[in-house]
């Protein structure tokens, strides 16, 4: 009976004992490219593409940009990055450029009719008072450099959207840019770009906020696997 036992013991072992060598690889790889060791490991099915989907449905989502009548939405980031971001929202909603502001140095060299500027907090107050009774959804780009955040997290409060996005470069330490979101006080999503200019292009999911888009596309577990699984075939994976 204590032979019966102990091989029943085996059995049970056995699972985790043989798990497959080359999954645990891929977990290591994920984590080479930035993703999270939860997130990584989950990525426990023979395909790469669908163990990376399985992995990464378990990410939390973004929500859909506000679209409302009277509805805003903020999009902080570097000019023409936050720019390139709102001009995806209002498109998606097919709102034309009238609908979107500008707050930040040069709207003309954004793009943005200078009329559509914002120039401070206190502008941005005259603004959202405007917007509230609009019958349609506006989206304010905020231009903000990593190093802005008080300038940016003023417009924020004196607007007080529905939601603020904050456009991400890869690229960039993820300690600085935890750093600055701290400063801007409230940040509902993320919006990641640059990732083939990243050795750790996942790295961002460690500030574990909701991705609205990847390099402009909205954020899926597809999407992902499509970039991360290029990434690995670069590397010879």
């Amino acid at each position: 009976a204590a032979e019966r036992a102990r091989a029943a013991e085996r059995v049970v072992d056995r699972p985790a004992a043989e798990k497959p060598e080359r999954q645990t690889a891929l977990g290591r790889r994920l984590q080479s490219l930035g993703v999270p060791t939860d997130i990584a490991f989950r990525a426990n099915v023979a395909d790469t593409y669908s163990a990376v989907v399985d992995a990464f449905s378990a990410l939390p989502t973004a929500e859909p940009a506000p679209d409302g009548p009277g509805e805003t939405l903020i999009v902080v980031g570097e000019s023409t990055h936050a720019v390139e971001v709102a001009r995806w929202v209002a498109e998606t909603q097919r709102l034309d450029s009238s609908h979107i502001l500008f707050a930040g140095r040069n709207a003309a060299a954004a793009g943005i009719d200078a009329k559509r500027r914002i120039t401070g907090a206190h502008d941005a107050r005259l603004w959202a008072k405007k917007l509230r009774k609009s019958d349609a959804p506006s989206v304010v780009a905020v231009e903000a450099a990593l190093d802005e955040s008080a300038w940016a997290a003023a417009i924020v409060e004196a607007v007080r959207p529905v939601a603020v996005w904050v456009v991400v470069d890869a690229s960039r330490k993820t300690s600085d840019v935890a750093h600055h979101l701290q400063g801007l006080r409230r940040v509902d999503a993320i919006c990641l770009r640059g990732t083939m200019s990243s050795g750790d292009p996942a790295s961002p999911l460690s500030l574990r906020l909701p991705v609205a888009l990847l390099d402009g596309r909205p954020s899926t577990p597809f999407q992902w696997a499509a970039m991360l699984c290029e990434r690995l075939s670069l590397v010879g994976g």
